[in-house]
């Protein structure tokens, strides 16, 4: 054999992947990284990531699209019906957060869901802010014409708010009817008593409601009823006069994060009173998708649903109007129709964490 052949088979062998060098062993090196091998595992773990954010962006858009109606008195959801436009902003914000993550990973498909997911939640908040009705000004609040009533209802979380505040309220809206669910009755005759003797009203309430009715006697005297209420959810005021509506005045009790139990009794009762010629007036402590896929209570409709609208947010006000969650309200029986439902600016800073409410209601023909 001659001297080049013995160097090119020295070569061969020492290419192979084994052998010795001049007496040194020489290691052989790794082959080709195949796309079975070691180096494929980031690859399968990116493709993971990238999959599982845009599932979880999908689920989070049909969760946040079908929970109005299918999950509102269920524990722990409720929380999300009551704050739906605030849940739908967190999911957009999720899928803007997958569509970064998706560019990141040069994955298209996670990117085009991310996209999807945004705009419906951009037409999801839409189509509400369309026909939501602007807060009103308590100062410009007009005169209505006779045969009208005039509601307002402002839950004022006993007295943090100043009982000069709440007379100025009522004497620049005109009420027949003030509500004030969160109030008690023997506070109010002492601090309310001079403008309920002004304006003519009678002052009504129950030591278990919490609540206190302030209403005209011109539409006759009232009474209280409270023998089928349950503790702490409202009282019923009964007319004398049969034209005039029963007032059914409302505090339900807040669910708790692990049971509705309690409001669900509390709203039950409400809806079995509110019929014919009735109104039930107060804080629901839940918007009308919690109370009924319908948005109605018993026999009786939401005023703003009525009139096709999405009003501001009731509570709490530190939180804009279009983020909170409308959980006061009037509802009308079948003897009265909403020709205005307001939620009251410029109160935020008043003392309460709800903002005040207020209807105009006439006669159904």
């Amino acid at each position: 054999m001659t001297l080049g052949r013995l160097c090119c088979v020295g070569q061969s062998s020492v290419r192979q992947g084994g052998g010795e060098t001049d007496g040194v062993p020489v290691t052989a090196q790794p082959g080709p990284v195949t796309r079975h091998g070691w180096s494929s595992r980031p690859g399968r773990a990116r493709n993971a990531v990238a999959t599982a954010s845009a599932v979880i962006a999908a689920a989070l858009l049909i969760m946040a699209l079908l929970l109005p109606h299918v999950g509102g008195r269920l524990p722990v959801l409720f929380l999300l019906v009551a704050f739906h436009a605030l849940f739908l902003l967190c999911v957009g914000a999720f899928a803007v957060v997958v569509g970064i993550v998706g560019a990141a990973l040069r994955s298209r498909w996670t990117m085009i869901v991310a996209v999807v997911v945004v705009i419906a939640v951009g037409v999801a908040f839409a189509v509400p802010a369309s026909v939501r009705s602007p807060g009103a000004d308590p100062a410009q609040i007009t005169a209505s014409g006779k045969g009208t009533l005039r509601v307002l209802e402002w839950n004022t979380d006993q007295q943090d708010v100043d009982a000069t505040t709440i007379r100025t309220l009522i004497a620049q809206t005109d009420p027949d009817i003030v509500v004030l669910p969160e109030y008690f009755e023997q506070i109010a005759r002492g601090s309310l008593a001079e403008i309920a003797k002004q304006r003519d009203m009678q002052v009504l309430g129950w030591d278990s409601s919490a609540s206190t009715l302030l209403v005209a006697r011109s539409l006759g005297g009232y009474s209280v009823d409270h023998r089928d209420a349950p503790a702490w959810a409202g009282f019923v005021a009964v007319p004398t006069n049969p034209t005039s509506p029963r007032l059914v005045i409302t505090h339900l009790q807040r669910p708790d994060i692990t049971s509705t139990a309690r409001w669900r009794e509390h709203v039950t009762w409400a809806a079995n009173q509110c019929r014919g010629n009735s109104l039930a007036v107060g804080d629901f402590n839940a918007t009308v998708d919690n109370i009924s896929p319908s948005r109605t209570l018993g026999g009786c409709v939401d005023s703003a649903t009525a009139l096709g609208q999405d009003p501001q947010g009731t509570w709490p006000t530190v939180l804009p109007g279009s983020l909170g969650a409308t959980i006061d309200h009037v509802f009308t029986g079948p003897s009265w129709k909403p020709a205005v439902f307001s939620v009251l600016d410029g109160l935020d800073r008043a003392g309460s964490d709800h903002r005040p409410t207020f209807a105009v209601l006439t006669r159904a023909a």
